[in-house]
């Protein structure tokens, strides 16, 4: 068995980078959580879509449907790409 010995420099560069590497794989998996998700809240739908909330209630307004149960609305995926899809023209 052998050891490795860093000196203080190397001990804090390796943690930044073991910690770099850590928040890199959590923010991946929380966004692959997100797009695994088929209904979404209006912020995370916004950021799903690239665009800002006040866009998602421009949307809703013309007639995106929003599912709305106790309260709690979301908005399916599926739907959003069709409405999209049934908005698109040649300009």
């Amino acid at each position: 068995m052998f050891q490795i010995v860093l000196d203080q420099a190397q001990k804090e560069e390796l943690g930044k980078d073991i910690y770099t590497t850590v928040t890199n794989a959590i923010n991946k998996a929380r966004q692959e959580e997100q797009h695994a998700k088929p209904y979404l809240n209006k912020k995370e739908m916004a950021q799903w879509l690239g665009v800002s909330v006040d866009t998602v209630n421009k949307f809703i307004h013309n007639g995106l449907p929003v599912a709305n149960i106790g309260g709690m609305k979301l908005i399916g995926k599926e739907t959003t790409i069709k409405f999209l899809k049934e908005h698109e023209e040649f300009l």
